[in-house]
């Protein structure tokens, strides 16, 4: 798992797809049956964890999936905005491209691929 925002990160299946994850905390208490577990089990730990969550989102080419990261993060700041300011957004999608950029200089995808998934 390569992790590209703060809310985002991409990971190879060593084949075919990337896929995206999101950066998401689970509070254990809101799930169905909490009550009937704990009951069960008392010494269950009730405390918010932080996971990545796999997204519906697998993309053949890394280019695709890098451009629905910035689709995606320009949409979470929308939703979180009450009066945002179209600058605040630009200079958001400017670190979240930088982020990108870094990660496409930096990490070789190819060396995720396992010699037996590439067909000769």
């Amino acid at each position: 798992m390569i992790k590209l925002t703060e809310n985002y990160a991409i990971r190879s299946d060593g084949a075919l797809n990337f896929q995206l994850l999101e950066y998401r905390i689970v509070d254990p208490t809101k799930a169905p049956g909490w009550k009937r577990k704990v009951a069960e089990n008392p010494a269950l730990d009730p405390t918010p964890r932080p996971v990545w969550q796999p997204l519906e989102s697998f993309h053949g080419r890394m280019e695709s999936a890098l451009n629905r990261v910035v689709v995606l993060e320009s949409m979470r700041w929308v939703s979180e905005q009450e009066d945002g300011d179209p600058a605040e957004l630009e200079a958001r999608l400017t670190v979240v491209h930088d982020m990108l950029r870094v990660v496409m200089r930096t990490h070789d995808f190819i060396a995720e691929l396992k010699p037996s998934d590439v067909e000769r």
